[in-house]
């Protein structure tokens, strides 16, 4: 069987890599091919880089329109000319509800894992998601809910859980002592860091001008180029920088972070934190138009159904509101426990291990 897998970002290409491994216990004689990074790249055959056209907001991609054009065309002529028999789109609505319904009018079997947040926004998506896919794989909970009360086929949902409990299970299994470490992940696409690393940077400012005990560390990602980073790190020599977040998230003793899997990793592991997101102004107030009835955007408050954690949206996220969220913790040992307590009921909803295997089987009972 060929298999192409389309990813968009490094969360889902981390998730991915677990699935072509259990894929490739059930069929050994599985040909992968994926739009990836560098992380599938090793166990499967490159088609393109997501990288190239992965941006955050309305006024980004804008800017790589044409870039996205060419790549969804050359993914397309990947589907007809490799005989792929099974598209699995992970993630990335604007781009893979395209190569969706190119893929089944040509009769292939299709999988949407990590389902687009149709809850959110843009809920007339729903009826093409089904229309156009074999199997859909939700990671969040409440997915599933949202799913079955608008009497969706259940034959066509698998939830099997979250595959962060894959990807953290080893990392679990005890509880390091805290550090005096702030974790600091502004993002890990350029178009992030550069709205969100000069607020946390100065933020750390303002932690360590109060007390000096404290270690500032940032989070890059290992492919990111050092002229990038020693120019975000100007004027702030006293942030180190280091590349294994997971590690740190289990030490650090709080962590100033943006929005996205982060969070639910950071969840996971119990480290309290505040949420700080800025985006440019027009991708904000175009967000802010699209999405109805959700109150939180990071996933450890929309998985629990109330703020476990502080957000910092937009024009609210300045050093000052994250300094003063920190002493708030910092100086109150009840409500710094009361977080972890949550963090942890949090980790409790997300399936049980191993939750990957379930989904390549899920998979599996359709092709």
């Amino acid at each position: 069987m060929n298999i192409l897998i389309v990813t968009g970002e490094r969360s889902a290409e981390n998730y991915a890599s677990l699935l072509v491994d259990e894929i490739g216990i059930i069929d050994s004689s599985a040909k992968f091919f994926s739009v990836c990074s560098d992380i599938l790249n090793k166990k499967t055959k490159k088609v393109a880089d997501f990288r190239d056209i992965s941006v955050i907001g309305a006024k980004e991609a804008f800017k790589i329109a044409n870039k996205a054009y060419l790549l969804l065309k050359k993914i397309k002529e990947e589907i007809k000319n490799k005989n792929i028999d099974l598209v699995i789109l992970m993630d990335f609505p604007e781009f893979n509800m395209k190569i969706m319904k190119f893929a089944k009018k040509l009769d292939k079997k299709v999988v949407y894992y990590i389902s687009p947040q149709v809850w959110a926004w843009r809920s007339y998506r729903i009826k093409a998601l089904f229309e156009y896919t074999d199997l859909v794989i939700p990671i969040l909970p409440f997915e599933k809910t949202f799913f079955k009360v608008r009497h969706i086929d259940k034959k066509k949902i698998a939830y099997c859980g979250h595959p962060l409990v894959d990807l953290l299970h080893d990392k679990m299994k005890d509880n390091p002592k805290r550090e005096n470490i702030i974790l600091i992940m502004p993002g890990s696409r350029k178009s992030e860091m550069e709205y969100n690393c000069k607020t946390m940077f100065d933020a750390g400012r303002l932690i360590k001008n109060s007390i000096s005990s404290f270690r500032f560390v940032w989070v890059v990602p290992e492919y990111m180029d050092n002229e990038f980073i020693n120019k975000q790190l100007e004027d702030f020599e006293f942030i180190e920088t280091a590349y294994d977040a997971h590690s740190l998230m289990r030490k650090a003793y709080f962590g100033i972070l943006k929005s996205g899997t982060t969070t639910l990793e950071a969840a996971m592991l119990n480290l309290p934190m505040v949420v700080s997101y800025k985006i440019s102004k027009m991708s904000y107030y175009v967000g802010k138009a699209l999405i109805r009835g959700i109150n939180y955007i990071s996933l450890p408050n929309l998985i629990y159904g109330d703020q476990v954690v502080k957000e910092l949206i937009e024009d609210k996220a300045t050093p000052e509101a994250i300094f003063e969220q920190f002493s708030l913790l910092h100086n109150n040992s009840y409500l710094y426990n009361d977080m972890i307590k949550k963090l942890k009921k949090i980790s409790f909803s997300l399936g049980d291990y191993p939750v990957t295997r379930k989904i390549a089987q899920s998979i599996y009972g359709i092709v």
